[in-house]
């Protein structure tokens, strides 16, 4: 009796869903239409967007039925469902989309979700549920699109890391600057000359120069030439210190002419001995006739009280003669001139110019590892350029933290290096080091931004790219890496302008850019590697151009079998999946 009344209800039930319109609406279930887009699903950022627009065909809707549609997302190992949709029939006073039971009526839906690995290749399902009172009824799980491609995925995790640059410089500037004095109206070098009042004396001028030839002549420096300027000073007739100017420039270059010469000679033999003429192209003369602007920087550092009165004559008066005449008018203020600023000008400025010579590279690269304590941080960090094996640069620069620990650049080039042979956290530690000695460096910015991308950490990544502006084009092509993960294809390619590369290839495909991709990964170094050959396949799949997508794919197969099953379930060649090219390349 138990089993009869139990199947009664069965039956009742089903003439119940038959009569009340949701049986005949699962049984026509296929004739309701699912447009997709887009079709496959794409990963765009984190997620996979789906729009849908549903229609439903005349005379299928029940007037008093309401209907959850639910997108899902179904792979071999799982399902992933989109929100739900409520549909409702034109007298049915459920909240929803109404749909004329006569004319029929569609519906539009967006939604997205977290991208899951095993979406990669997946089915794109649109479930109903009928409801009429208290009766439900499955109506159907129907195909309506594919899922996903995921060729953002192809970004290549190259960050970037910036190590600091040495300033060494093997050839630097060793200048002397000395002067000889004379007395009035004399154009002679007098070596016993001196001037008590203004504290100038030749002895101690000559002994400084002296010192310096005898410096500047022996390794590591070497002497370039000689600049000799003569002054006159602006008291007596223009004729008289133009010659005056010209002579002294003279006198002084036979001087030190004399002095190089001694100090050559000094330890050769007689016929060993070179001459050194003042004529030689070694000097170089020029004067400076009545040394007015001499004049006025003396007066302004002098504490005459009268000095702004005599300042304001030399600038009001263009006549020199006429702004003498006026200077010497003012007596006892003139005197005090005489003694203590003119003497000053009556003089030769000369400058011994020569380069001092640093270590070779053969010294540097082996004191970097015998002694790295005796090279200056410079040398020691151009000491690191000087190799190609990592390692080598790596116990370079731990040396030069170890001497220099205050010098940023040491801890940001050990982290360089830990970086680029795969320590993150090392490089991390280093890199943050870096950033106490040094806040605010773009280069270090760069770096820690580097670090944080290659962790998974976007946001802290994206918040240090944008400290590092001016550290180089490294911070651009970094950048362009989050944009792509980000899914903001359009500032990707802004940040990888001028720059041929896998990624700049990859983020003008994803912008939309056929033709561009495929010329830039061309113009690559990625264009004959595995994974540019099979980017072009992809570049090719989008230009529909099949021949491109085989030919691509089996030199990428070629150089790496694991990309066989990869463009096996790749959306991205899911039109040719049936085709026997293609299938020959990929099974």
């Amino acid at each position: 009796m138990n089993k009869l009344k139990s199947l009664s209800f069965m039956l009742l039930a089903i003439a119940v869903a038959g009569c009340n319109g949701l049986g005949k609406m699962a049984k026509n279930y296929s004739q309701v239409k699912h447009e997709v887009t887009p079709n496959p699903l794409e990963l765009h950022g984190d997620s996979v967007a789906i729009a849908v627009k549903g229609t439903y065909p005349p005379k299928y809707f029940a007037k008093k039925v309401d209907v959850t549609v639910t997108p899902v997302i179904k792979s071999s190992t799982a399902e992933h469902n989109y929100k739900s949709v409520t549909i409702v029939g034109e007298k049915s006073t459920t909240a929803g989309v109404k749909i004329n039971q006569k004319a029929g009526g569609s519906f539009t839906y967006t939604d997205k979700i977290a991208y899951t690995p095993d979406m990669k290749a997946a089915d794109i399902m649109a479930k109903s549920t009928g409801m009429k009172g208290k009766t439900t009824k499955e109506l159907g799980s129907i195909k309506i699109a594919d899922g996903t491609i995921v060729t953002p995925l192809l970004v290549k995790s190259d960050e970037k890391a910036i190590s600091a640059k040495d300033k060494f410089e093997r050839i630097t500037p060793a200048n002397f600057d000395g002067t000889i004095y004379y007395l009035i109206n004399t154009s002679n070098v007098n070596s016993n000359f001196k001037v008590k009042q203004c504290d100038i004396s030749n002895k101690a001028q000559f002994s400084m120069l002296d010192s310096a030839v005898k410096a500047l002549s022996v390794a590591p420096y070497t002497i370039k030439g000689v600049s000799i300027m003569g002054y006159a000073s602006p008291d007596g007739t223009e004729k008289i210190n133009t010659d005056l100017a010209a002579n002294r420039s003279k006198s002084s270059a036979k001087y030190m002419a004399d002095a190089m010469a001694k100090m050559i000679n000094k330890d050769r033999k007689p016929k060993e001995r070179v001459k050194i003429s003042a004529d030689s192209s070694l000097f170089t003369l020029s004067t400076t006739n009545e040394d007015w602007a001499g004049f006025q920087t003396l007066m302004q550092a002098s504490d005459m009280s009268q000095k702004d009165m005599i300042l304001r004559i030399v600038a009001s008066n263009s006549d020199v003669e006429a702004r003498e005449m006026e200077i010497k008018k003012m007596g006892k203020a003139y005197t005090e001139i005489a003694d203590n600023v003119l003497p000053k000008l009556r003089r030769s400025a000369i400058t011994i110019n020569a380069d001092k010579v640093g270590r070779s590279d053969e010294q540097i690269s082996a004191l970097a590892k015998s002694n790295p304590d005796s090279l200056n941080v410079e040398e020691i960090l151009y000491a690191a350029s000087l190799t190609t094996d990592n390692n080598e640069k790596l116990a370079i620069y731990r040396s030069a933290e170890r001497v220099y620990p205050q010098d940023w650049r040491t801890s940001n080039n050990v982290g360089s290096i830990l970086f680029a042979t795969g320590d993150v956290d090392g490089a991390l530690n280093q890199f943050t080091k870096a950033d106490q000695l040094s806040p605010s460096n773009p280069i270090i910015k760069n770096n820690l931004g580097a670090v944080y991308s290659r962790k998974g950490d976007r946001t802290n990544a994206a918040a240090a790219f944008a400290e590092a502006n001016g550290a180089g084009t490294e911070v651009n092509e970094n950048m362009g890496i989050i944009d792509i993960r980000n899914g903001n294809y359009s500032a990707a390619v802004g940040h990888y302008s001028g720059i041929s590369s896998f990624n700049a290839a990859l983020a003008k495909l994803l912008a939309g850019d056929k033709d561009g991709a495929m010329s830039t990964i061309d113009a690559s170094t990625d264009k004959d590697s595995a994974m540019g050959s099979y980017l072009k396949a992809v570049i090719s799949s989008r230009k529909g151009d099949n021949a491109g997508v085989v030919s691509n794919l089996t030199a990428a197969i070629s150089k790496d079998a694991s990309l066989k099953s990869k463009a096996a379930e790749d959306r991205e060649f899911i039109k040719l999946f049936n085709d026997a090219s293609f299938k020959a390349v990929v099974q």
